[in-house]
């Protein structure tokens, strides 16, 4: 005959089993937020997302704030348009989705902050913060892809 377990113990078990996979939930939950940090901080920071090398016929990059358009002589790249620069931005598709990229970046910047709050708020309140203002940067980045131009539509430098 088996015997089973009183009420209490078993609970404790189960208890403390649930603390530990939610604690572990937790710190996995936080590095892969770091790590989607770092990325959409590359992703902020690199100034060229496309581009060819030197060696072919039209060399250039363009990214978000930043175009180079090489020269077919002198083989030299030739670069318009900084970060702190808005006004250089060539059209207003780029200057749209360098906003919801920066959004993005300071709303997970801001969820990596607020994973300090579990010294001082419950848990399952600190998770929900975090869990919205990383679907909102999820969704800033998803309209940057959305709304930055594709080579396909014209020239950089239409000012539409």
């Amino acid at each position: 005959m088996v015997k089973l377990l009183p009420a209490q113990e078993a609970a404790k078990i189960y208890h403390t089993n649930y603390v530990r996979n939610s604690r572990a939930v937790g710190v996995m939950w936080g590095t892969l937020t770091i790590c989607f940090s770092v990325l959409v901080m590359a992703l902020f920071i690199q100034p060229y997302w496309i581009g060819d090398s030197v060696n072919t016929p039209q060399a250039g990059y363009f990214g978000l704030f930043s175009y180079c358009v090489g020269n077919v002589l002198s083989s030299e790249l030739i670069c318009k348009g900084g970060p702190l620069d808005f006004s250089s931005i060539p059209s207003r598709a780029f200057k749209t989705a360098m906003f919801f990229v920066a959004l993005a970046m300071f709303l997970i910047i801001g969820s990596i902050i607020c994973f300090s709050l579990f010294f001082v708020c419950n848990t399952a309140t600190v998770y929900k913060i975090c869990a919205w203002m990383q679907l909102a940067a999820a969704l800033g980045l998803l309209l940057s892809c959305l709304l930055s131009p594709s080579p396909t539509q014209g020239s950089v430098d239409s000012s539409e």
